[in-house]
């Protein structure tokens, strides 16, 4: 599976997680990005983001948008994470490094304790 789609699958499950609505998350994330109200310009977005969930897009637009999903009220009220690492650009990548490492072994670890436990 592509980087792409394992962000696409990510996005959508954590949009349904969230009982919201593809237009609702991309209405959210336009305002996120955006301060103006241009009803064109976020409906034009809202088209924008739901293609972009169907097709091949870049990784690093679809990273984006799980960081302003991220940002969301509910999200961060949930208890959801965001599996994939996001490269937002401002984390040095030897540390960004170690981090993907503790954070695959953190979760070996616990697939192995869950796996003793059933």
């Amino acid at each position: 599976m592509e980087k792409y789609e394992q962000l696409q699958k990510e996005i959508k499950l954590i949009i349904n997680k969230l009982g919201l609505s593809i237009t609702e998350v991309a209405k959210r994330v336009y305002c996120e990005r955006f301060e103006d109200d241009d009803t064109e310009e976020e409906r034009k977005f809202v088209e924008t983001f739901r293609k972009n969930l169907n097709r091949q897009a870049k990784p690093e637009l679809l990273e984006s948008y799980l960081g302003n999903i991220a940002q969301l009220r509910e999200f961060k009220n949930s208890d959801l994470a965001i599996s994939s690492a996001l490269n937002l650009g401002f984390i040095p990548t030897d540390i960004q490094r170690g981090l993907q490492s503790i954070s695959e072994k953190m979760l070996f670890e616990d697939r192995l304790r869950k796996d003793s436990i059933e």
